[in-house]
Order: C-alpha cells, then sequence, then structure tokens
C-alpha cells in the first residue's frame, strides 16, 4: 500500500501526546479555508463516537474519519471518510524519545486513489502542516 509519513518530536511523555493529539485536537488544529471540509460552517474538530468529526455553527456534523485503532498512549488509526474515490488509513504511533515523544504518522492507500490525486497528495502533503500546528502546542 503506497503511503506518505510525516513526524515531530513534542516535549511530553506519550501519554500527554496521545491525550492532546486526541482529547484536545480543537485546541491545536489550525481553522483555515484549506482545513475543513465546509469552511462556511466549521467551528471545531473531536474524536467522538468512534469517529473523527467536524463540527458546524448549524449544530450537524461530518464524519471525516472512523477509528480502526485506538491503543492509547502508542497508537491511533482511522479510516478516511472523505475521500470516496479511494480506501485510506491513517495511523499515529505515540513512541518515546529522549526529551520526549516522537509523533509518526503515515497516510496510507495513495495506491488506491486516481494517480493524479495521490500525486497531489504526495506535491502537497498536508500532515507535515497539521503536525506543525501540533508541535507549535509547546512554542511560547
Amino acid at each position: 500500500m503506497s503511503s506518505v509519513q510525516a513526524g515531530v518530536t513534542v516535549p511530553v511523555e506519550p501519554a500527554d501526546a496521545f491525550r492532546i493529539f486526541t482529547d484536545e485536537i480543537d485546541s491545536w488544529w489550525v481553522r483555515g479555508p484549506h482545513s475543513w471540509v465546509d469552511p462556511e460552517r466549521a467551528v471545531g474538530i473531536r474524536f467522538e463516537d468512534g469517529h473523527l468529526r467536524e463540527l458546524w455553527s448549524d449544530g450537524a456534523h461530518v464524519d471525516t474519519g472512523r477509528v480502526l485503532a485506538w491503543e492509547p498512549p502508542h497508537r491511533l488509526v482511522w479510516a478516511d471518510l472523505i475521500n470516496r474515490t479511494g480506501r485510506m488509513e491513517i495511523e499515529v504511533s505515540f513512541t518515546p524519545v529522549a526529551g520526549g515523544t516522537e509523533v509518526l504518522l503515515e497516510h496510507r492507500g495513495l495506491d488506491t486513489l486516481p494517480p493524479d490525486v495521490a500525486e497531489r497528495i504526495r506535491r502537497g502533503y498536508s500532515w507535515q502542516i497539521a503536525l506543525r500546528w501540533f508541535a507549535g502546542r509547546w512554542k511560547a
């Protein structure tokens, strides 16, 4: 299965990194026209009821992911529900390292997409940006 990866090291233990990545995703996820399914209505994001959800101003939501594995503090996997032309998964692992936790994200299933879509994802790999947002949580 074709994939792309991004990683970052954060200055906390794996349990804290996992909790902040999941329970506090709305505190570090940057709001903008390119980070939402429906930027006009989006007001938040959270893991809830086995899904990654984009919350909307009218009380509705869209499930952007379905949780496949929830293994705190080591690993999280969800199926991408947004791209209907392929079958993709996102896996995030949390590994202790000197000074904190290495957070490694792998976006799998690019080979299930049309080649032009897969190449666009590889070129503008947005998870690198999202992990910078996550790491930015610890910057003053």
